[in-house]
């Protein structure tokens, strides 16, 4: 599909997942989430402990769902695959984003709506202690309350809370003119990285975690790899009859991780092995589906019909 202005759609990809995620669609029906799974129209995300999840939202964007967090998408264009909006309901993101030409994404919580950031931030937001929080790790921000005046340059290594006010159990507003709403509270002093966090944060530490998530990747896609089936009768890729084959098709020659489903392009086919020894019967596999089905190599297993 590609939209009015002639650019093809470009829909929020799952790219990587750790421990538990769990996943709403745009029918509120829960589910665990996979890697390579594409968003459409409306999502939520939400990680247990020890769990995180990473969602590229365009070439220039990138979100990570830490740990006990959820986000939510709550419209995501089906013509452009644009997500306007992201709402953080409690927990932490990691948001990082490169300079260049693309649309406007406003972060939101309780606390905070503002235009995402160029750079690598941390967003915290504690509904039960109405706390939010901004770090950041590379570029520059102003942080401030919803639709506050008062706000904070917050630069490299240095973050800043903002301390609102809860009563019942739920987030205080002073309402102004026209409906606008700020929350009550008190923005606090920007303060430097404790040494903990700029360890957390620093260069060597995150290259070393990256280096260890790309050998657990090499080392699973080795097990993964089958030698010649001597029963087949299908080759490229090797298939039994009546098997069935998800092969990812008009695929990025340079990608080498993912099924990219968020280009209009990339297709998801399933194909069953015949008795002529062919891949037949090619049949489109809708992209809401396609995410678990279709990785970079072909998947060869029995069909699922």
């Amino acid at each position: 599909m590609v939209s009015a202005a002639g650019a093809a759609p470009r829909y929020p990809l799952v790219t990587e997942i750790q421990g538990k995620v769990h996943w709403t669609d745009k029918d509120k029906k829960d589910g665990k989430l996979k890697a390579k799974h594409v968003l459409i129209e409306q999502a939520a995300l939400e990680t247990a402990e020890k769990s995180e999840v990473v969602v590229q939202i365009d070439e220039h964007r990138t979100l990570r769902l830490l740990p006990n967090s959820r986000v939510e998408f709550p419209s995501i264009s089906w013509e452009t695959g644009d997500s306007p909006l992201v709402v953080l309901k409690f927990g932490s993101i990691r948001w990082k984003e490169e300079p260049g030409k693309k649309y406007n994404i406003a972060l939101r919580s309780d606390l905070f709506e503002f235009i995402s950031p160029v750079g690598d931030v941390v967003l915290r937001y504690d509904p039960k202690t109405a706390v939010a929080e901004a770090k950041v790790i590379k570029g520059s921000m102003e942080f401030s309350a919803m639709n506050a005046e008062d706000s904070a340059l917050v630069m490299e290594g240095q973050k800043v809370q903002f301390q609102g006010v809860r009563e019942n159990d739920e987030i205080v507003y002073d309402v102004l003119l026209k409906g606008k709403k700020i929350p009550r509270g008190k923005l606090g002093l920007v303060q430097p990285f404790s040494a903990e966090e700029k360890n957390l944060y620093s260069e060597v530490r995150l290259k070393k975690e990256a280096e260890a998530r790309h050998k657990k990747e090499a080392a699973e896609k080795k097990a993964l790899e089958k030698p010649h089936d001597k029963n087949a009768i299908c080759a490229q890729p090797d298939g039994r009859l009546n098997q069935c084959a998800w092969v990812c098709e008009n695929n990025p020659k340079k990608e080498k991780k993912a099924c990219r489903l968020d280009l209009a392009e990339v297709q998801c086919l399933r194909k069953r092995c015949n008795a002529n020894g062919e891949w037949a019967e090619a049949t489109e596999v809708p992209k809401d589906k396609a995410g678990a089905l279709c990785g970079v190599r072909p998947v060869v297993k029995e069909c699922d019909y």
